[in-house]
This record gives structure tokens, sequence and C-alpha cells, in this order.
């Protein structure tokens, strides 16, 4: 029985997870002002499109609604399976809470591409990542923001910033998982690494750097249009519209 609980406890992350990340705030929004995004631009439902044919706000709203929906998924699947650990009879394991929660992100991110109420035509998943980062690692979240506006000051486009973005993240998670197996382990510096991981708020595993691997492998496929032009020289800079 303890397979079986645990086998449905993940239907239902998977299945729950994929519901939020088909809510389209981008359409909701945008048709709030009487737009729909599907028609306009490039069509995409994501908060650049909004922004761009919308408004600068709407735009930003879409966006931080989009990475607060995948924040909310990875949280409440984090407390849900909390609670199941303590009071019911499921496997657990190593890495058990950062494979379950990066499980409930993919599925969010999934239901955000493939929105089912939405004709399965979503986004492009870049503001989920950065829900995920928030829950993962409030220092990552940040040093994120710090690239991701970095760039966009010296390239103006959205689509160079969410793949070098999303790629420099997946580095950034490399480093923590290279001390923990390396210096941190050291018993005699931080306490084996458990000092380091509760002052920096980072997760201290493989899991980490795997899942930022195919959050990049995603965002890449979902810019495939957007690599051509620049490749061609014909992708536009970004310009939100007042």
């Amino acid at each position: 029985m303890k397979i079986f609980y645990t086998i449905l406890a993940y239907l239902l992350v998977i299945i729950i997870s994929y519901l939020i990340g088909s809510i389209s705030f981008s359409k909701l929004i945008s048709s709030h002002y009487g737009v729909d995004i599907s028609k306009v631009g490039s069509g995409n439902a994501g908060g650049t499109n909004v922004g761009r044919n919308v408004s600068k706000k709407a735009g930003i709203l879409t966006m931080f609604l989009d990475m607060m929906k995948c924040f909310i998924a990875a949280l409440t699947t984090f407390l849900i399976f909390n609670y199941l650990i303590a009071y019911m009879d499921i496997v657990n394991y190593d890495q058990f809470f950062e494979v379950i929660c990066f499980i409930a992100a993919l599925s969010c991110s999934i239901g955000h591409i493939y929105p089912i109420f939405s004709h399965f035509k979503g986004g492009k998943a870049v503001a989920c990542l950065a829900g995920y980062t928030l829950f993962i690692s409030p220092i990552m979240f940040l040093l994120g923001l710090i690239i991701f506006f970095t760039l966009f000051k010296v390239f103006r486009k959205v689509s160079i910033c969410s793949i070098l973005g999303s790629f420099f993240c997946f580095l950034l998670s490399l480093i923590p998982m290279i001390l923990d197996f390396t210096v941190i382990k050291d018993k005699n510096i931080f306490n084996g690494g458990t000092y380091f991981a509760q002052s920096c708020m980072i997760h201290l595993t493989y899991m980490t750097a795997i899942s930022y691997f195919v959050f990049f492998i995603i965002i890449v496929i979902k810019h495939r249009s957007n690599i051509k032009r620049l490749i061609n020289g014909e992708e536009p800079v970004t310009v939100f519209k007042k």
C-alpha cells in the first residue's frame, strides 16, 4: 500500500500543478483591456506579448502572476508532502522534496505552455522558471534577476535574456553542488555545509542542477522561432506599450 499511496500522491501533484499552470493570466488580463492576446503581436500568451500590445503594467502583472503560480504549485506540494510523510505511509528517500517540488514546477510549466483551458496555446515558461527559483533559493532568484536585467540592458531583447538567463542560472546551480562535494564537505568548515546551506538558503543537491538544465532545454525549444530570427538579424527590440 505504501507504493500505491506514493504513486497516487505523485499523480495528484502532477494533475493539480498542471491545472494551476493552465490558468492563463495573459489572456485574462488582456481580455480585461479588450484584447485577444493570441491574435496580436507574436500570438504568444506570455507577459512580454502582453507588455508589447496591451500595456507595460499589464505585462509586468502577467509575468508576476505567471511566476507566482509556479511558486504556489511548488510550495503547496512541499507543505502537503510534509503532512503526508508525517501522518501517512508513503515512500521517502534522499532528495525526496527536491524531486517532488521539481515535478510540481515542471507540471505547472507544462500547463503554462499547453494550457487545457486555452486550447493548449500558452507561454514559454520563463516566468515559471522564475517562480521555481524563488521557491528553492531566494538568493538564486536575486542573482537571476540581476543577470536578466543586465542582459536586457545590453541586448534590449527579452528572448536573448530568457535563453542566456536560464543557462546562467543552470551554471550558478552547479556552484553549490560542487562546493558541497569538495570544500564544504570538510567537517571543519561550516559544520559540513549545514551552516552554508541554511544561511544562503540554497539547496545543495544535484537535483537543483538537473532541474535547471531541464528548464533551460524547455526554454530553448520554446524559443526556436526567436533563435532563427536572432541568427537572421530579424529579432525586434523589446519595447513595452505605454
